[in-house]
């Protein structure tokens, strides 16, 4: 073989190594829109200390938090469940959600204020989704940001 063609070679495996790792990295930094609706996820403050189950509506933008795993898949069943842990969840609050591109915005709305905090630079695959900080803004409480991992595992309603 001649140093030209094994150059050749190599040059066409590096590009398509460089295409394949790049359109992956693409497709999960753009998933979470795609793969958190009608999923349950488990999520661990950064602190360590509280875990929560998100319930996300498989249509629009609501969402139910449970501190049990069991009413976060219960509420997973079926919309009219969905509807009904809404319901109740709601007498205190409501939340909403919005993903798009590599950021997912979770909203608590309690009268006329709005807390909400935003996950940025996501990167998702269908077991769970990664950000590596999130700024948020909490009613009456104040702003800022934590340049923490957080992570969403996905709990499969079995």
């Amino acid at each position: 073989m001649t140093k030209k063609k094994k150059w050749t070679i190599i040059g066409i495996v590096v590009a398509l190594v460089i295409v394949i790792c790049g359109g992956t990295y693409y497709h999960m930094s753009h998933a979470v829109a795609q793969d958190v609706p009608g999923h349950v996820y488990r999520y661990q403050s950064v602190s360590g200390d509280k875990v929560l189950y998100l319930t996300f509506a498989p249509q629009g933008n609501r969402v139910v938090l449970s501190s049990t795993e069991a009413a976060a898949k219960n509420a997973d069943q079926s919309q009219t469940a969905f509807n009904q842990a809404y319901a109740k969840q709601s007498k205190n609050a409501k939340w909403e959600y919005k993903a798009k591109g590599s950021k997912l915005t979770l909203a608590k709305i309690n009268g006329k204020q709005v807390s909400q905090w935003q996950y940025n630079s996501i990167l998702a695959t269908k077991s769970k989704f990664t950000s590596r900080s999130f700024t948020y803004q909490i009613a009456k409480a104040g702003q800022g940001k934590v340049n923490r991992k957080t992570t969403f595992l996905r709990v499969d309603n079995n």
